[in-house]
């Protein structure tokens, strides 16, 4: 952890979200009950952009199984299986080759089987080396008190990283949510 962001955590710091947004304590709690994230949730049609599996192990270490849509027609998501370490009040890990030996193309529909497609693999692996290769990434959990609703803020080696910010509820993965792609601008 960087200096700068150690005395914005010792400090308080809010990363410019609402004062009603506070730092959860034990953002692994809902993981460890059996839930998932499913991030930007429409909750009337019970769809998640991305869905996250977190299982808790031992010495700070979490086995992370990620599922972001990518496209509806076809139904493309993008599967991500990696450790991340419990560093404080976030959860940081290292984007490289071992992240993408767990990474793979996959129907966006249950039971999210492979699909061969080793052009979208390059261009998503592209998008990591230019952003965040070999780089530190940590999340952040934060909370209103009236609200289920969580807040993730990110950095890279350190430093905010706004496009890193999503908003997610934790859901039984048995409940019926899917995967479903933001429409395409």
């Amino acid at each position: 952890m960087s200096l700068t962001l150690a005395m914005m955590l010792l400090g308080g710091t809010d990363f410019g979200l609402d004062p009603a947004w506070k730092p959860v304590g034990d953002q692994l709690a809902p993981a460890r009950a059996g839930k998932i994230q499913c991030h930007d949730p429409d909750s009337a049609a019970r769809t998640c952009r991305m869905m996250t599996w977190l299982d808790v192990g031992s010495e700070g270490v979490v086995a992370v199984r990620q599922l972001t849509a990518l496209s509806n027609g076809p139904a493309y998501a993008a599967e991500a299986r990696f450790r991340v370490r419990s560093e404080g009040a976030a959860l940081c890990g290292t984007i490289d080759d071992n992240y993408m030996a767990g990474f793979r193309i996959v129907s966006s529909r249950a039971p999210y089987a492979p699909v061969n497609d080793k052009r979208l693999t390059l261009l998503y692996r592209e998008a990591l080396v230019a952003t965040v290769w070999e780089r530190k990434v940590c999340s952040y959990e934060f909370r209103r008190a009236d609200d289920e609703m969580r807040q993730e803020i990110g950095t890279i080696d350190g430093a905010f990283a706004g496009e890193l910010m999503s908003q997610y509820l934790w859901i039984d993965p048995k409940a019926g949510w899917r995967l479903k792609a933001p429409p395409q601008g």
